[in-house]
């Protein structure tokens, strides 16, 4: 009931999430929301054509992987070639013909089968990859076994799965005015409008810094949330005052003027105390919009050395990568069923 009770608490003090989510009609409700662990793991919104709309990465190497790369707007297959080669390119795929790689994938769409035919057409082209470079590569779903148990517990608590609570949860970390409470009752495409708003407004912050951020936006709600209740308490109250006092003026009950003169009290209090509550969420909302603007002023800083990361591992990596491509085809060759039969023997 807590939980409930602190959801709702949000929701009236952030009416603004409605319009929010209201965006939802600009994002294609059979969009898929994609995720790519090789590692380094990044996420993808495509559109049942297959064009990526929204790019991220969701860890460190992520960030550097995507470092100099533009994948919005590319078709899929073109995104997934570019992120293959990129991965080889910066050693984080080793050239190695007896390395076996494997790119975890998931998929989740509000349109299910839309959501299933992503996904595999994912697998498709990273296999492709795979096959025209002579690597043993392949796609492969992302079971159970690919998040901690913690996670699955968490997920079967909310009765969704795995892979929408990873994306609720992206969903509460790029928007401050969302709980997670809220975000696992909302639609596929309502979460995915969420995300691209905070991308397209640069408004993400690095994920490298996303446990420290999450630190301190928990501790300004913890330092805000009690008042808020209160505040709510105590608005309950003079509310329920006021319409037991117009039942009785309405019967006629009791002297009436007096009862007139109390309710007329009551609303002036409450009009007050409404006020100080309205006082109150702007407050906390600056605090967390100040925040938010330290952190996005930490990330610009990061991925100047993200870009400078990612050059570094391209030099440190260019002579070997330029060997393994001089040898690509006849690799290709060779190895050829080796490669496919690695594919097919996906589980």
């Amino acid at each position: 009931m807590k939980k409930m009770k602190y959801a709702f608490s949000f929701l009236f003090l952030f009416a603004g999430l409605l319009i929010i989510a209201g965006c939802a009609n600009t994002v294609s409700a059979e969009n898929a929301y994609v995720t790519l662990d090789i590692n380094p793991s990044v996420e993808l919104i495509v559109t049942p054509k297959e064009k990526v709309v929204y790019a991220n990465p969701l860890n460190e190497d992520g960030e550097v992987l995507l470092a100099d790369l533009q994948l919005v707007g590319l078709d899929l297959d073109d995104a997934i070639e570019l992120i293959i080669e990129t991965a080889v390119e910066l050693g984080y795929i080793d050239v190695d013909e007896e390395e076996e790689t494997i790119v975890s994938v998931t998929a989740i769409s509000k349109n299910s089968q839309i959501g299933e035919l992503i996904r595999n057409r994912v697998k498709q082209h990273i296999d492709n990859a795979f096959l025209e470079r002579g690597m043993v590569g392949r796609g492969q779903d992302k079971g159970e076994n690919g998040y901690v148990p913690a996670f699955l517990e968490e997920a079967q608590s909310y009765e969704v799965s795995p892979g929408f609570l990873f994306l609720a949860k992206k969903a509460v970390f790029v928007n401050d005015e969302l709980t997670l409470e809220v975000a696992v009752e909302m639609e596929v495409d309502e979460l995915q409008a969420i995300i691209r708003e905070a991308f397209e407004d640069h408004k993400e912050i690095a994920h490298t810094l996303k446990d420290e951020f999450l630190a301190a936006r928990q501790e300004l709600f913890d330092e805000y949330h009690p008042q808020f209740e209160n505040y709510e308490a105590q608005i309950e109250d003079l509310e329920m005052q006021i319409v037991d006092l117009e039942a009785q003026i309405e019967l006629g009950e009791g002297d009436v003027e007096a009862l007139e003169a109390e309710k007329a009290d009551l609303e002036t209090q409450l009009a007050a105390l409404q006020e100080e509550f309205a006082t109150l969420r702007a407050e906390f909302k600056e605090k967390l919009m100040e925040l938010r603007d330290e952190f996005l002023e930490e990330t610009k800083a990061l991925r100047a050395q993200f870009k400078q990361m990612h050059q570094h591992l391209r030099e440190t990596h260019q002579q070997r990568v330029q060997e393994f491509r001089d040898e690509m085809e006849s690799r290709r060759d060779e190895l050829m069923d080796r490669i496919e039969e690695f594919q097919r023997n996906r589980p």
